[in-house]
């Protein structure tokens, strides 16, 4: 657990002065920031790709053929972590604020899956996207430190690189592709800041990994479960959505967040009929993450979406996506449709958008008013 949030999170709560755990992202966002830039420790020098491995030959038990060719095979080169991380880095961050939830242009890191399982190291993406957005204003060398950058005087690095440092609040950078960087940075280093919220809820909320036990949710049910798993619920931004995921194994941030919400709230599933399917077709499954993610959708633990803010996937579907392009994707029965008609459900979909929103919102806010259970009459 110490390696796999950015900040070491039983420090981070020593330094914050707290007896009580943050249970709200923003002042977590700003502490975490604040620990982060004064202590964080610049990553090692050495790649784990550079350490000396002693070849498979030299195994008392080789492993077998075809075991060691898929082990070999496994990822390609070009999509190593440190490829993609180099990649991302010069390409598509100073994009990332305006383009992230744009699902259809796939706009996103792609670096989750290596995060998670520790083949990439955060502290070293955190630092090097920052270091990205210095290299976009070399022509001012007092702002960044100078070329060495980062690996100089890391906390002077990352103080820097955040908008509102030596500038000024709020002050005009001085290059327009500098300050797109920046916002790029900044956004990404965001959400790098919700994984460590979600472990840091872990770590410090007793309920987190039972919510399912102290919340009565005997009220809901899993009528559309399955339905809604194989996309085929009506409504073509979910459908499509969980095709690309049982097909491909990956979902856009925020399509997870929409069909998470999705059957939770309108088709009143409890959040246990969703969470294991995630878990089963994500490439990048964390379960820690995954669980914070489905928790925030159905309005429980640290933070959670509100019971009355409902996402409308096809209100969501028009902004994010106007012209449909990533439903004629993935419902090749819809490429022909209008961009007027691509979002609007079918006749027969599993639920009125609005009859379901207004019945969830009742349901959720009845749910939420009872008091939990406790937990030594549930043992």
């Amino acid at each position: 657990m110490e390696d796999v949030p950015l900040a070491d999170l039983d420090e981070f709560q020593e330094h914050t002065g707290r007896k009580e755990p943050y249970r709200v992202f923003t002042p977590f966002y700003r502490a975490w920031s604040g620990y982060v830039r004064s202590r964080l420790a610049p990553p090692p020098g050495v790649r784990a790709g550079e350490l000396p491995t002693a070849p498979l030959s030299l195994l008392r038990w080789p492993l077998p053929a075809e075991l060691a060719a898929a082990l070999s095979a496994a990822v390609p080169e070009d999509e190593r972590p440190e490829r993609q991380l180099d990649r991302f880095l010069g390409g598509s961050l100073q994009a990332y604020e305006e383009l992230r939830d744009r699902y259809a242009q796939d706009a996103g890191s792609g670096l989750s899956r290596w995060l998670n399982v520790g083949a990439l190291s955060a502290r070293r993406a955190y630092v090097l996207a920052l270091d990205e957005a210095r290299c976009e204003d070399e022509r001012d060398p007092l702002a960044f430190g100078g070329a060495a950058g980062w690996r100089a005087d890391a906390a002077v690095q990352l103080e820097l690189a955040l908008p509102g440092s030596v500038e000024g609040p709020g002050s005009a950078p001085r290059d327009p592709s500098a300050a797109t960087a920046r916002t790029g940075a900044e956004s990404w280093v965001r959400q790098l800041a919700w994984r460590d919220f979600y472990l840091y809820q872990a770590r410090f909320d007793a309920d987190f990994f039972r919510y399912e036990e102290r919340v009565d949710l005997s009220g809901l049910t899993e009528e559309h479960a399955e339905a809604w798993r194989q996309g085929r619920t009506g409504v073509p931004l979910i459908d499509a959505a969980m095709t690309q995921l049982r097909t491909t194994g990956e979902l856009p941030n925020r399509l997870r967040m929409i069909t998470a919400m999705f059957l939770c709230k309108n088709l009143l599933a409890p959040f246990t009929a969703g969470e294991p399917w995630f878990r089963k077709q994500l490439l990048d499954y964390d379960n820690t993450l995954n669980r914070g993610g489905w928790l925030w959708s159905s309005s429980l633990g640290f933070d959670a979406s509100p019971y009355f803010r409902i996402m409308n996937p096809v209100v969501q579907s028009r902004r994010w996506d106007p012209d449909g392009a990533y439903i004629r994707r993935w419902l090749p029965e819809r490429a022909g449709m209008s961009a007027a008609s691509v979002h609007e459900p079918a006749d027969r979909a599993l639920v009125d958008l609005k009859a379901s929103r207004a019945r969830a919102i009742e349901t959720y806010k009845q749910l939420l008013a009872k008091p939990s259970r406790p937990l030594d009459r549930l043992t």
